[in-house]
């Protein structure tokens, strides 16, 4: 009897978990056709939900949902190719993304490992860098609209981190193969706290997001707008951002945001009113951590000796070994791309290193490892934005975090499969890498519905 019971619980998770993958895929689409940010912002929803979602509800399919809502959102676009389509110079940047998808299709071809395991790396390696093209499509009023989206769903996400530092993180992310990382990293206060993922995979996750979302509600929060519920929203959402990673209790990601914030104070250029309520926003976060200790995490960066030894860890003679060894990969999924549990079996010669980079050449060869590096010297090297542009701080603080996100990829691993962090990273890249017209009119058509207005300029205001 138990055991039948047991089956039927197991078949009704199953069920749910087709039918979430088939909602995600049905509303993403959707939301897609109805405008290239309602889309975006329906993708990044599910990747903001995907890590509770699936740590409750562990069958095999809800490993899928954020990939099933992200092909719904592709679909809309290859549907409706001119609807979202944007005119500026994008061809040299179109090529980047055909090169970076060809290449590990190529190698998919390749019998290097088992045919799933492939599979999981193919999608570890290229199914996100379409976001690169989405980004450089993006028209200042549809990044205006799609920050204010994104600073509602981070105060979603901390309303989770909140209750999970209150309540406990154990009820919220039962103990399983899926939440083993989480349950790994209860390192706080003495080894007697978590780190707060709120509804994502992990804390790094959670921080990763907080950070590459700055540069959105910052840039937003700067410009000149009428309505002042909007500047409230993005103010708490901020402070909500800035709070969430501390709670994660990561490292390379405060270390992330603490160069943004140097960035902001120093350079960012704020007038008056901006910069008083900038200061407010640090006073506010500064007391808080100060006045909690589970929130301070970020103060072992002191030990210098132990931050050595961990670079040293990443960034060392068995990267070159590992080159040398497999100088043309061990096969996608063979070099650390997030395998599931029930997986990891089929690996060949697992072998991973803290090391982005020693990853994508694992995986990828010396081929893949140099169109990587080529690539993020051809956008960082670009001149794609000017002072008078209205979103001139909220692109500068984006090209900072996609270099120092780019950078800290020497020491750690994971970067360019994150859910939904590498979604934005991507995002900002393309972003970044195209030149904005200045004042340009909006082509999202569901921009004048959510204004009341027939056109907008978004306009700097600090």
């Amino acid at each position: 009897m138990a055991a039948s019971a047991l089956g039927r619980s197991r078949r009704r998770a199953e069920m749910t978990s087709i039918y979430l993958c088939l909602l995600a895929l049905v509303g993403c689409f959707i939301a897609g056709r109805r405008s290239l940010v309602a889309g975006l912002v329906a993708v990044l929803g599910v990747g903001y939900i995907y890590g509770i979602t699936r740590a409750n509800l562990t069958e095999t399919f809800s490993h899928f949902i954020f990939d099933a809502g992200l092909i719904g959102f592709y679909l809309a676009l290859l549907a409706s190719p001119s609807a979202h389509a944007k005119q500026v110079n994008t061809q040299t940047l179109k090529r980047w993304v055909a090169i970076l998808i060809a290449w590990p299709a190529f190698l998919f071809l390749l019998p290097l490992q088992d045919p799933l395991v492939q599979l999981v790396g193919l999608r570890g390696n290229t199914l996100l860098l379409p976001f690169l093209l989405i980004g450089a499509r993006l028209e200042n009023e549809q990044v205006y609209r799609l920050s204010l989206w994104v600073a509602a769903l981070n105060l979603v996400a901390f309303g989770f981190a909140g209750s999970e530092f209150m309540l406990g993180v154990e009820r919220f992310f039962p103990y399983s193969p899926v939440t083993e990382i989480i349950y790994q990293s209860q390192d706080i206060l003495g080894y007697s706290a978590f780190r707060i993922p709120a509804s994502f995979t992990s804390a790094h996750a959670y921080a990763g997001t907080m950070v590459m979302t700055i540069p959105l509600l910052v840039g937003a929060w700067t410009q000149k707008t009428s309505s002042q519920w909007r500047r409230y929203l993005l103010v708490s959402s901020l402070a909500a951002s800035l709070l969430g990673v501390f709670m994660s209790g990561t490292r390379v990601h405060f270390v992330v945001m603490a160069i943004l914030l140097v960035v902001i104070t120093l350079f960012g250029r704020l007038k008056l009113v901006a910069w008083m309520g900038w200061l407010m926003i640090l006073s506010f976060t500064s007391l808080i951590v100060s006045s909690e200790e589970r929130l301070q995490r970020f103060m072992t960066l002191q030990d210098t000796e132990y931050v050595m030894e961990r670079i040293q860890g990443s960034v060392n003679k068995s990267f070159f070994e590992l080159v040398d060894t497999y100088p043309f990969g061990n096969g996608l999924g063979g070099g650390g791309t997030s395998v599931p549990y029930f997986l990891q079996d089929l690996v060949r010669d697992p072998v991973v290193m803290e090391n982005e980079y020693a990853r994508i050449t694992m995986e990828q060869g010396i081929p893949g490892l140099v169109l990587w590096v080529v690539f993020i010297l051809w956008v960082f090297t670009r001149q794609s934005f000017q002072r008078p542009e209205p979103w001139y701080l909220g692109r500068r603080l984006a090209w900072c975090a996609c270099v120092a996100y780019f950078a800290t990829g020497l020491i750690g691993i994971g970067l360019l499969t994150s859910i939904p962090q590498t979604c934005l990273l991507f995002l900002s890249t393309g972003w970044i890498a195209v030149r904005q017209r200045n004042g340009a009119k909006c082509s999202d058509p569901a921009f004048s519905r959510f204004t009341g207005k027939s056109e907008i300029r978004v306009q700097q205001h600090g």
